[in-house]
């Protein structure tokens, strides 16, 4: 082919280096579960290589310095897809930030800078594998409160001389879960002479099903009558 600059065994070199990288960044991933995986990141370090080599196999002058961040911020379409919003936490960011990633080592394989690839690599798994205990370890002793909570709301509703009983009970759950009280009311109605008992509650991540098992515990009580539970925004 006329005009071509890039042999097609430095072509295949380069794009062999990309799906290497890729494949070895999203086996550690696939193996996590997590939402991308084995072939999201062979794909995404490939098709970013593809991208570069372009210019040279087509035998024209491409500076690389000038495309790839039109490379990496097209990728940011695909981070943005695989994150997650629940309640008022957004999961997912790792996952992005390792796309991210891994199309900045699709671009240096496609350059022909296999060390720098092949080290970059070596760098997103480490950080993936060994820093997580780190930052769980971290997580556990922070002092600092986060910075959005996930707030919850159990409403029960009682006949009026067991309230004392249904109130001690769900304290007494709600000791041994990671959900934190803040206010417990209770409002007597005087129509049914009922008493509707409300607790709102807090916890670090959304975990409904230990919200339902408390409930479910709760329902099991004759002195309960009604109960429900919901998401709340805490203020």
């Amino acid at each position: 082919m006329a005009g071509v600059h890039l042999s097609w065994t430095h072509f295949l070199l380069r794009l062999s280096c990309a799906v290497i990288c890729g494949i070895a960044i999203g086996a550690e991933r696939q193996w996590r579960q997590r939402i991308a995986g084995l072939r999201t990141y062979s794909l995404v370090c490939l098709g970013a290589a593809l991208f570069v080599l372009l210019g040279p196999f087509a035998g024209e002058e491409t500076d690389t310095i000038k495309l790839a961040p039109q490379v990496i911020s097209g990728i940011g379409f695909i981070g943005a897809g695989v994150l997650m919003r629940t309640g008022l936490s957004v999961h997912g960011l790792n996952t992005a930030s390792t796309i991210w990633c891994s199309a900045a080592i699709g671009v240096l394989s496609g350059a022909g800078f296999y060390s720098g690839a092949l080290l970059g690599t070596t760098i997103v798994l480490a950080i993936n594998i060994f820093l997580r205990p780190l930052a769980d370890w971290l997580s556990k002793r922070s002092k600092e409160p986060p910075d959005h909570e996930i707030g919850y709301t159990i409403q029960l509703t009682c006949r009026d001389r067991q309230e004392a009983r249904v109130r001690t009970l769900l304290i007494q759950l709600l000791t041994n879960s990671p959900l934190s009280l803040h206010e417990l009311d209770s409002n007597v109605s005087s129509d049914d002479n009922r008493t509707v008992i409300t607790a709102t509650l807090s916890a670090l991540e959304r975990i409904d099903s230990q919200v339902e098992q408390i409930a479910s515990r709760m329902s099991m009580e004759v002195a309960v009558v009604g109960i429900s539970w919901k998401v709340t925004t805490l203020t």
